[in-house]
């Protein structure tokens, strides 16, 4: 951890000294649209609005012609056609987390803190990376990147999207809806507790992916391959690419937006337990097959009722299975033997603009009784409920905290626990 927090410290003072002297958003695309933050996103970010979904689909196209103030990457004069519009965000972001179960509580500084960097690199060519701060055993950094390529057709935007994380997930190369499918996209930052996709980690996890998309203001269609992991070393990857989808439909009326929406995937993986695991059994490698399988469907509803913006989500994972044979106890926790199903419910309503009020459900199944319990992935049945709230000072601080009560089954007594969050944005 403290190698970690001497190379962000480092990298955020030399940051520092390229950003740009307006910090009053999100600098690389703030910065490159001239307009605020909230042009793209809903009240208490990170959730898209239309505009920030229609920005996202074009490759991160959109951009002010009148903008004078410099870039982090000069680029008018390229051949390629890249305008100055690659610019560096910072993120610092701190936890406090009350475990009731465990009996513990700590604070995490560094963890989800990050340094961004994206923007439009060429003519239909935008990206997006970052460097991640983790806090898993794995490593105390994270690295997530994605390339897309994007050409306007009809109202909307086709185009293919490249990328490769190690927390959000198959579905976040182009996955703009807040319902908990993409991991930065959420209502609540507790979000294992709270959403259906998180909890069941159909919607989390490493995964490098390849697919094409259509999106317009109503209707967004992508299929795509993906590999369930970020380093492909000892995985046969012309045999373990996992096919995937995700549908939409949003339908406006007057103030308010509707979205029904169904997603999947199925495939297998093969690779070496060792490589796999980082460890050898019996003291040599074993050839496993992992057979991954998962579908479900949601809905968004967005409206102004009674002058407050209001959201409602609601994510129902159908199916989740994860089959390891020969049954070995795999480390990663998106390749590990799994059998759940979930469906959440998450509101907030904003009486004031900065302010934000939440409540979730959350019915978690667990049909895998050789499960292991993991950290966010558990092994027994349980029902959550949370209560949350979270406040915006201007553009660049963001504080929020979630309670959260756990009636769990099994013979499992029920359990609290308490996460607070302050985000502070460069």
């Amino acid at each position: 951890m403290k190698s970690l927090k001497k190379i962000l410290l480092v990298t955020s003072g030399v940051l520092f000294l390229l950003l740009p002297e307006s910090l009053s958003a999100l600098a690389m695309f703030s910065q490159q649209t001239g307009k605020n933050c909230m042009a793209c996103h809903m009240q208490n970010m990170p959730k898209l609005n239309s505009y920030g979904k229609e920005f996202s689909l074009s490759g991160y196209a959109f951009y002010d012609k009148n903008n004078t103030d410099e870039a982090l990457v000069e680029g008018s004069e390229v051949a390629l056609g890249l305008p100055s519009t690659l610019n560096v965000s910072l993120v610092i972001k701190g936890h406090y987390i009350e475990d009731d179960q465990e009996q513990t509580s700590e604070y995490q500084i560094l963890n989800g803190s990050g340094v961004y960097l994206g923007g439009l690199i060429a003519n239909n060519f935008g990206a997006l990376a970052s460097i991640q701060g983790d806090s898993s055993d794995k490593s105390n950094i994270v690295y997530n990147a994605k390339v897309i390529m994007a050409y306007p057709m009809s109202d909307g935007y086709m185009g293919m999207a490249l990328s490769s994380t190690e927390l959000n997930g198959v579905f976040s190369g182009m996955e703009n809806h807040n319902t908990g499918l993409n991991t930065t996209l959420k209502q609540f930052e507790n979000a294992y507790t709270t959403n259906a996709a998180q909890a069941t980690g159909i919607g989390s996890g490493p995964a490098t992916s390849l697919q094409a998309y259509y999106g317009d203001t109503n209707f967004f269609l992508t299929a795509g391959l993906a590999l369930p992991s970020q380093n492909s070393e000892g995985i046969d990857a012309g045999e373990s690419l996992l096919p995937f989808y995700r549908i939409s439909y949003e339908l406006p009326i007057r103030n308010s937006n509707f979205m029904i929406g169904a997603y999947g995937f199925k495939g297998d993986v093969k690779a070496s337990d060792q490589s796999l695991n980082g460890i050898v059994i019996d003291g040599r490698a074993n050839l496993v097959n992992v057979h991954k399988e998962g579908y479900g469907f949601d809905l968004e509803m967005s409206a102004d009722i009674f002058d407050m913006n209001t959201m409602l989500t609601f994510n129902s994972v159908q199916k989740n299975i994860v089959e390891v044979d020969p049954l070995s106890p795999l480390r990663q926790y998106n390749l590990q033997n799994t059998d759940n199903e979930a469906y959440s419910v998450e509101l907030q309503v904003n009486p004031i603009e900065a302010l934000g009020v939440k409540m979730a459900y959350l019915n978690y199944t667990n049909k895998e009784v050789a499960a292991i319990n993991q950290e966010f992935i558990k092994n027994y049945d349980y029902d959550a409920y949370t209560f949350g709230a979270s406040y915006s000072f201007g553009q660049n601080v963001l504080l929020s905290v979630d309670y959260s009560r756990y009636d769990a089954q099994s013979g499992i007594r029920n359990y609290d626990n308490v996460y607070a969050t302050a985000v502070l944005v460069f």
